[in-house]
């Protein structure tokens, strides 16, 4: 695991995976409505709040995002989750 307890860290290679997979379909986070971020509680969401804005860059029409506070997730050393929807333009 990539950042193993630290939840900048383990957030940017999340937004960065998200990033790779966005990109396998030819979108951008421009193409995100929606993130669903957990959190371990206790987690500062500024944090993740702050890498976001690095990695994805100020947005004209940011997703909706909701941020869930969880006990713990099964490998102690992660911090978060991501899971989002992005809206892509049929080319067909």
């Amino acid at each position: 695991m990539i950042g193993a307890g630290d939840l900048e860290l383990q957030t940017k290679q999340a937004l960065h995976n998200i990033a790779t997979i966005l990109a396998s379909e030819n979108a951008s986070f421009d193409n995100l409505v929606k993130l669903n971020i957990y959190l371990v509680s206790g987690s500062d969401p500024r944090i993740g709040y702050k890498a976001f804005q690095e990695v994805a860059g100020v947005l004209d029409n940011p997703p909706l995002v909701t941020v869930l506070f969880v006990s713990e997730f099964s490998r102690p050393s992660c911090l978060l989750e991501i899971d989002g929807i992005a809206v892509i333009e049929d080319k067909d």
